[in-house]
């Protein structure tokens, strides 16, 4: 399996994680999160993939809630 690594900035804050490579690099990527004990889900664009398919950076866009379930479920 080869792996590309995604740098995530978001402020002045910058991380590293890895993912299995695929043909184009991803638009966005979506990590689960949490803001005060509830479920969110923090949305990071793309934003230079100069690299590819080594590296990519990402840059924080949103912060949006995970939904579960709704009533259509029941």
């Amino acid at each position: 399996m080869e792996t590309v690594v995604a740098v995530l900035e978001r402020d002045d804050i910058a991380f590293e994680i890895e993912f299995e490579r695929t043909s184009e690099p991803p638009f966005e990527l979506r990590l689960p999160s949490h803001i005060g004990g509830a479920a969110v889900v923090d949305v990071f664009d793309l934003c230079d993939s100069s690299l590819w398919p080594d590296i990519i950076h990402y840059r924080f866009s949103e912060c949006v809630p995970v939904v579960i379930g709704s009533s259509d479920d029941f």
